[in-house]
């Protein structure tokens, strides 16, 4: 049995336009601190953690992937190709299909490869918590934070008992984090909330009794495959027959089957209705870069912003502005004048302006220009 980690590179990132493209979707921009990618950075965070890292990611993506993280020479079976966008639920039931064939007793955490982190070692014994956590209760485990806002674009796990700390099974790793990870409060829940309303997300940070997921997950390849099977029969038959064919070479049947599959996430999927959730409670500054205040909010929490609160980059003059985020990556100087709390980024094909309090509102600009047939740009 080994400790195996899986980093679903996937999405397009709509939200952060311009820069974020199909070509170049989020984990694939320098995002992190110190310029690096955010799906480099992840990689960073928890290779050595176990015995391998794969990289889930869309067919036409594998080759960026393996450019932004060439120097490390993973093997070629590392990087796991979605045939096509079908969420998290299908993406990682193949990838855990697959290294269930090769390891049948593996351990697994699941991270994402588009998060802004600011403590990697808090971060890793997160990971390495929650995977012995998944081995000791034979269980679903996630990882929480006390959450600040009620955002409703997260999901929320419920704290139930405190789970006794002797309990924990340290997974098969060589990670120095072993000992804060076993020191990390771990909880049962009793239930799991993906995206809730604006109302029970308010009741849910006043109650003190929901953190916020922030999607690392972790299970044994059984565990997960049997309460796949129990949620979605179909589903899951239809996973066990694309990795057959994956495995065989037939790439063909591979997108045959899955192409058939209905987009899920993983939360209302499976997190939702197990009986056996655990959820560690973790301390590490963490974003998810869902926006571009997000953006802003990461770079101003960790210094990264001039005298007024402006985020800055690229050639760019400010003149009597505050809490802008300005970007230029055109080549050209952008200015900006008498003017608050405004998002301008510019590239070489497209200029984004738009009020940050409204950043959410890009990703419906994108819609826009999709159903424009304005390929082009997207």
């Amino acid at each position: 049995m080994g400790l195996h980690i899986v980093v679903l590179a996937g999405g397009s990132g709509t939200r952060l336009w311009p820069l974020s493209r199909r070509s170049t979707p989020k984990h694939l921009l320098p995002l992190a601190r110190g310029g690096e990618t955010l799906l480099r950075a992840t990689v960073d965070r928890v290779i050595g953690l176990g015995d391998s890292v794969r990289i889930v990611t869309a067919v036409d993506q594998v080759d960026a992937c393996a450019a932004a993280l060439a120097d490390l020479k993973l093997p070629n079976d590392a990087f796991i190709a979605e045939p096509l966008a079908r969420g998290t639920g299908p993406a990682l039931g193949l990838a855990v299909g697959l290294i269930a064939r090769e390891d049948p007793g593996a351990l697994i955490a699941s991270v994402h490869a588009d998060h802004r982190v600011s403590d990697p070692a808090a971060y890793r014994a997160a990971v390495l918590a929650s995977a012995g956590w998944a081995l000791a209760t034979d269980g679903l485990a996630t990882v929480g934070l006390v959450p600040v806002a009620p955002v409703t674009g997260f999901g929320y796990v419920e704290v139930g008992e405190r789970r006794p700390s002797d309990l924990w099974s340290a997974p098969p790793s060589p990670s120095s984090v072993a000992a804060a990870a076993a020191a990390l409060p771990a909880f049962e829940s009793p239930g799991f909330t993906e995206k809730p309303s604006a109302e029970v997300a308010q009741a849910y940070v006043r109650g003190g009794r929901h953190l916020w997921n922030l999607g690392l997950f972790a299970w044994t390849a059984r565990r997960f495959l049997d309460e796949l099977g129990i949620a979605d029969p179909e589903l899951s038959s239809a996973l066990d027959e694309t990795v057959a064919a994956r495995i065989r070479g037939d790439e063909g049947e591979v997108i045959r089957i899955y192409g058939s599959l209905r987009a899920r996430a993983v939360e209302p999927l499976v997190l939702e209705h197990t009986p056996r959730l655990t959820v560690v409670e973790a301390t590490f500054g963490w974003s998810d870069l869902g926006s571009w205040t997000d953006v802003h909010d990461a770079r101003v929490a960790e210094g990264d912003v001039d005298a007024d609160g402006n985020v800055l980059e690229g050639p760019v003059s400010i003149t009597a502005s505050h809490g802008c985020t300005v970007i230029s990556r055109s080549g050209r100087i952008v200015a900006v004048a008498g003017i608050d709390g405004v998002v301008v980024v510019d590239t070489p094909d497209a200029v984004l302006v738009v009020p940050a309090l409204q950043s959410q509102i890009v990703k419906e600009v994108v819609e826009q220009l999709r159903a424009a047939g304005r390929d082009e740009v997207l």
